[in-house]
């Protein structure tokens, strides 16, 4: 089981470097996808507490567009949207990344494709 927090460059670019801003962003991504999990996956969300490994694994894609398509993952496991409000760093509510999982190992063929956060 491994959980996905993936962000979108576009919204990265507009973080400028800060990366406690970045930090806050998965982590909400982690954790309200996990809870989402508890509700609607509860199967998925005890098998990876129970786990001797809580993998956590974020990755980027260029654009907002490519973040969105990803939204079909909410039909399998826990998912969630992270929309900063904009009192800090961004000037307006700004779609920073998802949270996707716990997620089976079988079920990640796409997200393998997608290049880790460097």
């Amino acid at each position: 089981m491994k959980m996905y927090c993936i962000f979108s460059k576009e919204a990265l670019k507009k973080m400028q470097g800060v990366r406690g801003k970045m930090s806050s962003q998965a982590g909400h991504a982690f954790l309200h996808a996990y809870w989402d999990s508890e509700e609607r996956f509860p199967e998925h969300a005890k098998t990876y507490k129970a786990s001797d490994h809580a993998i956590k694994i974020t990755c980027a894609v260029e654009t907002d567009s490519e973040l969105e398509e990803l939204v079909q993952y909410k039909d399998v496991c826990g998912f969630t949207k992270v929309i900063d409000s904009g009192f800090t760093v961004f000037e307006e509510p700004t779609l920073t990344c998802i949270g996707i999982g716990p997620l089976p190992d079988d079920s990640v063929e796409k997200l393998k494709a997608l290049k880790l956060l460097m």
